[in-house]
């Protein structure tokens, strides 16, 4: 037998504006759900604390309700359902697709116009005789989110999603790895649509002229097949690389890899993004300024500010704290250095001709 439990807050309590509740409609999922005097419906989150809500900008507009001395979360919601209230509990504790990515916006946003459109919406852009992309090529210094940004890509299409090492398709056999591209191109085929990514892509497909090796040549020659006829099979080809003077530059001609793309080092505003992205989902302080530790980790990169959230969180738990202050992030950061130097991003300056967004 069920116990109806009592509504948490009474009929013409005052959501927002003129909006008040007319009545609770279910209690279900750790969820009361209220039907409002615009006809909208107010999801009262029973069970969700502000720290256990992942970052998500401003996907969804959380309100703050203050009741019998308790501060509980709630949302507006245009529809009403189970399926509805389960996928916005989703959303709001996990992060999916570019969600997930702090900062990056120019990044992100040539790749919705240049990549996501024209695969999503093919029939808008075949109209003007333009073709989907086959492949494109990430390049940038280690630990600037790379793979983690191929990832979300395919997240966010809804692709899958196959990864592959250089040491994947090596072979000792002969014509053993030209065998091995052919069954990978074939895999991401039968599971299309895919994105097929290729790691430290430049191991795979070396300078021609650099190299003498037979069977290493007869493996560019096979790649670069597949890669020309991977948008017509609805794969899309990435490679990423942090050497991109290493590849033959056949691969990097426009109809293969048709977006060559610079992935830097995250800036001001992407480390603030990344700060908050680390540090959702743990007990932290709420006067934490972002803006202070974004300006002290120049150069530091993805890896190395998750790092430093990791290390904090240890701290914490060390020193049985209840929550992360800003100054136990300032104390680690002291400790950090960054993985990469301005020499080292002067160095990519130089690619920025082969740059295709």
């Amino acid at each position: 037998m069920v116990i109806p439990t009592k509504p948490i807050l009474y009929n013409g309590f005052k959501i927002k504006d003129d909006i008040i509740v007319k009545n609770r409609v279910e209690n279900v999922f750790f969820t009361e759900v209220y039907l409002l005097s615009d006809d909208s419906y107010f999801y009262l989150f029973t069970n969700l604390s502000p720290n256990e809500v992942i970052y998500k900008g401003t996907k969804y507009n959380l309100l703050k309700i203050q009741q019998g001395g308790n501060e509980h979360l709630g949302i507006v919601s245009q529809e009403h359902s189970h399926d509805r209230i389960a996928k916005v509990i989703e959303d709001l504790t996990v992060l999916k697709g570019f969600d997930c990515v702090a900062g990056m916006r120019e990044l992100k946003a040539s790749l919705r116009e240049q990549v996501i459109e024209p695969l999503l919406n093919p029939e808008k852009y075949r109209k003007f005789k333009l073709s989907t992309p086959n492949g494109i090529l990430l390049y940038g210094p280690p630990g600037c989110g790379k793979t983690f940004i191929v990832r979300k890509l395919a997240e966010e299409i809804g692709y899958n999603h196959e990864e592959v090492k250089h040491s994947d398709v090596a072979s000792t056999y002969y014509k053993g790895g030209v065998v091995k591209i052919s069954k990978v191109f074939e895999k991401a085929k039968i599971k299309a649509p895919s994105t097929l990514f290729f790691d430290e892509i430049d191991g795979l497909l070396p300078h021609k002229e650099k190299t003498a090796n037979e069977f290493k040549l007869e493996e560019i020659n096979e790649f670069m097949m597949h890669l020309s006829d991977a948008g017509d099979n609805h794969i899309l080809v990435v490679g990423a690389t942090n050497r991109p003077h290493m590849i033959d530059t056949a691969v990097l001609r426009a109809g293969r890899m048709d977006k060559i793309i610079f992935v830097p080092p995250p800036n001001f505003e992407a480390r603030k993004g990344l700060f908050k992205l680390f540090l959702s989902g743990i007990p932290h302080s709420e006067n934490i300024d972002y803006d202070k530790l974004s300006k002290i980790t120049e150069y530091f990169v993805c890896s190395d500010i998750e790092l430093i959230v990791t290390n904090t969180a240890r701290l914490a738990v060390a020193e049985n704290k209840h929550n992360i202050h800003e100054k136990m992030i300032l104390s680690i950061i002291q400790k950090t250095k960054p993985s990469i130097t301005k020499e080292e991003i002067e160095y990519y300056k130089e690619f920025e001709d082969l740059e295709r967004r």
